[in-house]
């Protein structure tokens, strides 16, 4: 995908680390007073991926929380020369500025002329300031999170109580390391042995959290938290792009029959489905193909 360097965009890419892929540090965070989203709509911009499943998780929150209308929203997508397209290969006026950008990573360069990291998405962007606030997923729903917006309009979204908090935590810390991130370093893993393990411990993490639904609703019981959202992107991207492009190819999500009827009954709530777009995760695999081959058969309309 390549990355900047010293402000210098390079068609190296330094994640992979003895024959196993390591996820790069996110490095962009600057303080923010998050009410603002709220006092000056329309000032932040949350610049994402259709096809990217960090991105994904804060379009849900965006809309989960009710924000839409405070919080703007731009989809990058195209093909990736110099890594992600800012606007689907044609410019792209950046907001509160009279600068066009074709490549994302001019937005960091322009944030900070000496960045040296990948252009990664999502960003939360200040059009006022000129800059990045955050490039960092769980930054970002943590600034979310803490808005009241409770007075402007209905939050769909129930965060954990006290006493759930803790073992919601380690939970998503497992998810997190095991299955979400997991699927990646099987992807980009160069050695059999980095591979197998990584899809070991995804198909086991798989295992556990089907075995939970068998006795649960939710992940962590009757309610929805944010550990069931945080879920979420990776289940919906599974057989239609990791199976397939992850080679975590041991199952599909189907064949979990709990863990599938979870996923699908997410799916169909109120407003998630406009987070979810299939033919862009599926065709971000195949920019450079001459065909592309017909999406997996998948009814996700259909829940018990």
């Amino acid at each position: 995908m390549g990355m900047l360097i010293n402000g210098q965009w390079s068609e190296q890419d330094q994640i992979i680390f003895e024959g196993a892929y390591e996820r790069n540090v996110s490095h962009c965070r600057s303080p923010i007073v998050a009410h603002d989203i709220i006092a000056q709509p329309g000032r932040f911009i949350l610049i994402a991926s259709w096809s990217c499943p960090w991105s994904h998780r804060t379009m849900l929150f965006r809309q989960l929380l009710g924000l839409s209308e405070y919080l703007g929203l731009h989809i990058t997508g195209g093909k990736k020369v110099q890594g992600y397209s800012a606007n689907h290969g044609e410019h792209w006026q950046i907001p509160g500025s009279d600068l066009t950008i074709l490549h994302l990573h001019q937005l960091y360069r322009l944030n900070d002329q000496d960045y040296t990291g990948r252009a990664t998405v999502p960003i939360l962007w200040d059009s006022l300031n000129q800059k990045i606030i955050s490039n960092e997923s769980t930054h970002i729903l943590e600034i979310m999170a803490s808005i009241d917006a409770s007075q402007h309009t209905a939050i769909t979204l129930k965060l954990p109580t006290a006493q759930l908090e803790s073992e919601m935590q380690v939970l998503n810390t497992q998810i997190y390391t095991h299955l979400s991130n997991g699927v990646y370093r099987a992807g980009f893993a160069q050695s059999q042995t980095a591979y197998e393990s990584s899809v070991q411990e995804v198909f086991t993490m798989l295992k556990e959290l089907n075995n939970r639904l068998a006795n649960h609703r939710y992940l962590m019981g009757d309610i929805l938290t944010q550990a069931d959202w945080l879920l979420f992107p990776t289940l919906v991207r599974f057989d239609i792009d990791y199976y397939l492009h992850s080679r975590c190819t041991l199952h599909r999500l189907k064949d979990f029959v709990h863990l599938w009827d979870y996923a699908r009954t997410l799916y169909n709530m109120p407003g998630i489905a406009a987070t979810v777009n299939f033919a862009a995760i599926h065709q971000s695999n195949y920019h450079d193909a001459k065909i592309i081959p017909l999406m997996p058969a998948q009814n996700w309309q259909q829940t018990q």
